[in-house]
């Protein structure tokens, strides 16, 4: 009985007849690996739960691992028996302390590329039809929380994934995009193109499970090439195992309609599926992308062990209050109620006695350890600049090292988060410009059963700021526009995008070009557009646009 992965394996070899594998040189690298695609998809899995920012499912995941994945693995996994994270899960009375930043440094790497603007290029008519098709195709989709809530954050975690178009003209006259995180999706390549992908879709249905896979593939005939969309059935037989068994799509009344097979074409050469990978991976042990965790894993559980050592001794260091257990308040049964034990308050037993009969030495005897918590702090901040390495800045998390370099060895670290974003970028805009020439292709396809037009002028602008807010704006563009190192019509695009339109637009590049060769504190007020863009200023400022359309 195979596995998906063996069974796509083997469909894969059938549309190409050879599939490449990795050099012999590799096999010494994987000599102590038992179940390669088992080691991928338990990574992508911890690296899930390490964004997710929950000491709980934290501890539950290594709970798991300690008492069935490593066991599978018992040697290529010997490293991750000794996190701290693991060791725990053998103990109850631990405080365990999780900092999220895994959670911080990808939401904050989302918030600094933020939505590209995104325009197409008219059809040689005046009105820009095409562009009224992309709206509505990226509105119906919701491709803005779709980009940011999954596609963006989740390829930068777990390495790669796919976007997907669907034509179901059921639910939606135009193309229906869907995200496919890196578990769910396989590619097939000759070369660098994309001949083959396999999506997995996961349904239950009588206490059963059951996997939907949908293959896309190119198919050779005589008047052309067809895209050939396959749908199969499975039952995941045994619990959480990978095995599969297939069974008819009566299985599952809702699918019993669905098409097993069905092809597009003639002359197709897309398989409307886009792979997002933002950086490749070089390891045999890993998937077709490198998740932006790789190798900080051991740090981030560094980080949380000394967090947690930190929270724990804070706990012990709290002032210990001895007194004589006859003091102590009592139930009706006249049984003395033991204090609560995080404030460590401690009864004692009655001691020697003087010869009067009374209590020798203090009534109430208070104690406190002495703790050094500042190495705690200052180790916990040397491993977070070693987890940031190369990722970004600190200034950009709001660590302060101020005390630590000058302000130019500041700056230079800053850059370190620009590279990031620039490099990410690079490859989303080729991603997304991929994804919507595809999409506008489905959308003619479905609209006249034949494509036409095999690309379109797309624009996909993201911001040149890393800082996007309106007051970093105008102070780095002021200066740019005060030494004349831009003109007017180029301050007032990148200071106010589409914010301004029309006659206000043309109103504040009149009194620029009246106004900008006056000195700066004469001008001040007029360098904003002298308060006459004050309703497009806070437009710009919301994020809005002025004429109540959604931004693409």
């Amino acid at each position: 009985m195979p596995t998906l992965k063996e069974w796509f394996q083997k469909k894969a070899l059938s549309w190409t007849g050879l599939i490449e594998t990795d050099l012999p040189s590799e096999s010494e690298r994987l000599t102590f690996v038992s179940n390669i695609e088992e080691v991928t998809k338990n990574r992508i899995h911890e690296y899930n739960i390490w964004y997710e920012g929950s000491g709980d499912e934290l501890l539950n995941f290594y709970t798991y691992a300690n008492t069935i994945s490593y066991n599978f693995e018992p040697w290529y996994d010997r490293n991750k028996r000794n996190y701290f994270w693991a060791i725990s899960t053998t103990e109850d009375d631990i405080k365990r302390t999780h900092s999220g930043q895994p959670r911080n440094i990808v939401d904050t790497l989302v918030n600094i590329i933020d939505m590209p603007t995104i325009v197409a290029a008219p059809m040689g008519s005046e009105k820009n039809t095409v562009n009224d098709k992309l709206r509505k195709i990226i509105k119906e989709n919701k491709l803005r929380k779709l980009y940011k809530g999954r596609q963006l954050p989740l390829t930068m975690i777990e390495g790669w994934g796919a976007y997907k178009i669907d034509f179901d003209e059921d639910i939606s006259d135009v193309p229906i995009i869907r995200y496919y995180t890196a578990e769910n999706v396989n590619f097939v390549y000759k070369g660098n193109r994309l001949i083959g992908a396999m999506f997995a879709n996961y349904y239950e249905n009588e206490q059963k499970s059951y996997v939907l896979v949908e293959t896309r593939r190119f198919v050779k005939k005589e008047n052309g090439v067809y895209l050939a969309i396959e749908n199969f059935l499975f039952e995941i037989v045994g619990n959480g195992s990978d095995f599969i068994s297939q069974v008819s799509f009566e299985n599952i009344p809702e699918l019993k309609d669905t098409q097993e097979y069905v092809e597009f074409g003639p002359n197709m050469k897309w398989l409307f599926v886009v792979p997002c990978i933002f950086f490749e991976n070089t390891a045999p042990v890993g998937g077709y992308g490198r998740s932006i965790f790789q190798g900080k894993l051991d740090l981030f559980d560094d980080l949380d062990q000394c967090l947690s050592q930190a929270s724990n001794s804070v706990r012990k260091s709290t002032p210990i209050e001895y007194f004589n257990s006859e003091f102590m308040e009592r139930d009706d049964n006249g049984t003395p109620i033991q204090p609560h034990a995080y404030d460590r308050k401690y009864s004692v037993y009655r001691g020697a006695q003087n010869a009067d009969g009374t209590q020798m030495g203090d009534a109430v005897q208070v104690t406190q350890p002495n703790i050094d918590f500042k190495q705690y702090s200052d180790h916990a901040i040397d491993i977070m600049l070693q987890i940031i390495n190369g990722v970004m800045s600190p200034a950009t998390l709001g660590i302060d090292i101020a005390k630590k370099d000058n302000a130019e060895a500041q700056r230079e670290k800053q850059k370190v988060t620009i590279f990031t974003r620039n490099a990410i970028i690079e490859e989303e805009r080729d991603i997304l410009n991929d994804l919507l020439v595809q999409s506008l292709m489905a959308q003619e396809y479905m609209d006249t059963k034949k494509i036409t037009v095999q690309d379109y002028d797309i624009s996909i602008r993201f911001s040149e700021f890393a800082d996007d807010s309106f007051e970093n704006k105008l102070e780095k563009l002021g200066a740019a526009f005060d030494a004349e190192n831009i003109s007017e019509e180029m301050y007032v695009e990148k200071l106010y995008g589409d914010t301004l339109q029309g006659k206000e637009r043309e109103d504040e590049l009149n009194w620029l070009k009246e106004h900008h060769t006056k000195p700066r504190d004469e001008g001040m007020e007029g360098i904003a557009g002298g308060g006459k863009n004050t309703e497009g200023l806070m437009q710009n400022m919301m994020g809005g646009s002025p004429d109540g359309e959604d931004e693409i």
